[in-house]
């Protein structure tokens, strides 16, 4: 049956805060001309090598770094258990981080890029548990298309909600 861990609980109020703190929008940023032409926006001028103002989608260096402890004393969770949430999440690419004293956490991608069900796999290894659900398990109270199509359903749901949805 469908059953949120509390890993997955931890991850998802992990990524609601990071994605909290993320800065939407463009962000200025200065490029030597010859990596100019790369990007999709760019700042009109000369052209001798000089540095240009190219606008491009946020970055690490923008966006607010948030600590695993703030995260966890904020929503009362244990730091430690929160800190593997995150390094699953990191190792999957979901997540990115910054070391140092004033490092910390951030997306690794746009929120409403992060779909649910993705993170739900990467920390659970799926959205639905169960003999029932198992391609070759033999049912025997007649009741195994209901919970297939349920199952299908349920991931089709959550399969179209992101992290942007996780933002109050």
């Amino acid at each position: 049956m469908f059953r949120l861990s509390q890993k997955s609980d931890y991850g998802l109020i992990l990524l609601s805060s990071l994605a909290k703190h993320d800065i939407a929008g463009p962000v200025r940023t200065f490029l030597p001309t010859s990596a100019r032409s790369q990007q999709k926006s760019k700042v009109n001028g000369n052209s001798n090598g000089e540095l240009r103002a190219v606008v491009s989608p946020s970055s690490s260096a923008t966006r607010k770094l948030v600590s695993i402890a703030t995260v966890a004393r904020k929503n009362k969770l244990s730091p430690k258990f929160l800190s593997q949430v995150a390094l699953e999440l990191k190792k999957a690419g979901i997540i990115a981080s910054r070391e140092g004293a004033s490092g910390g956490y951030f997306l690794a991608k746009a929120a409403n890029e992060i779909r649910i069900l993705d993170v739900l796999t990467v920390l659970d290894g799926g959205l639905v548990k169960g003999e029932c659900f198992e391609d070759d398990h033999e049912c025997k109270c007649g009741a195994k298309e209901m919970w297939g199509d349920m199952k299908k359903q349920m991931e089709e749901t959550i399969g179209r909600k992101t992290v942007a949805d996780l933002v109050i």
